[in-house]
């Protein structure tokens, strides 16, 4: 995916909608780095539940990015304060979606930047094909420059602010320690519609179980007890 920033800034602490140039260091570890055999994009990460950081507490990250340069995905799981059609109203967009749908926090970095995940390539012509059936929209220019002002009425849709990211080899030394659990997501893993329709306090457990992993035993593990 695409590294220049772009999007949309209508003014004061309003999102902007773009990937960034860089990448930044959600937490650190002093574990080991191991050399990366295989890419994790087209895999959703699940944080052990040892990981207390509560960026990341029991978070799912879509992986966007990862090869020698780093890593860049987004947490799927967080809910956000606001409502989507709250932020939508202040990027000139109509929200028809659910009324009650609110922002997803994406990640640590750059709270302010957003990105919005969808299953229409027609909605925005310049979006970036992430899985089959998933789209990314990280400028709002060719959508309002078609005249789709209207959004969320013909199909599933998340916007998401800010994201995680790692250090070329971090990630790979993070998943050594044994703080990430990698669930392959498209063909052969979970489905991409998946994103839009789990519960959000559900997809972590949903996204263990797809691999054969108890997520209670992970948590009775984690407290030292045996059971959740």
């Amino acid at each position: 995916m695409g590294r220049d920033g772009g999007g949309i800034a209508p003014g004061g602490r309003s999102p902007r909608v773009g990937c960034t140039a860089g990448r930044q260091r959600p937490y650190c570890t002093s574990a080991p780095v191991l050399d990366r055999s295989e890419s994790l994009a087209r895999h959703v990460l699940c944080a052990v539940p040892q990981l207390t950081d509560p960026n990341f507490r029991r978070s799912v990250v879509l992986m966007l990015d990862h090869d020698e340069r780093g890593a860049l995905g987004l947490v799927v799981n967080h809910l956000g304060r606001n409502g989507v059609g709250e932020v939508f109203g202040g990027l000139g967009l109509r929200w028809r979606g659910p009324s009650l749908a609110r922002v997803r926090v994406g990640g640590p970095v750059e709270p302010n930047r957003g990105w919005i995940l969808h299953d229409d390539e027609a909605w925005d012509p310049s979006a970036q094909a992430v899985l089959p059936g998933l789209w990314l929209t990280t400028s709002l220019d060719q959508v309002t420059a078609a005249g789709h002002h209207d959004t969320g009425a013909t199909g599933p849709l998340l916007f998401l602010l800010g994201y995680a990211g790692w250090a070329p080899q971090q990630l790979e030394g993070e998943i050594a320690a044994g703080s990430w659990v990698p669930v392959p997501i498209g063909e052969g893993g979970l489905p991409a519609t998946w994103l839009f329709h789990a519960d959000p306090d559900a997809m972590w457990h949903e996204a263990l179980r797809a691999i054969g992993i108890d997520p209670g035993r992970m948590l009775g593990l984690s407290s030292g007890t045996g059971t959740a």
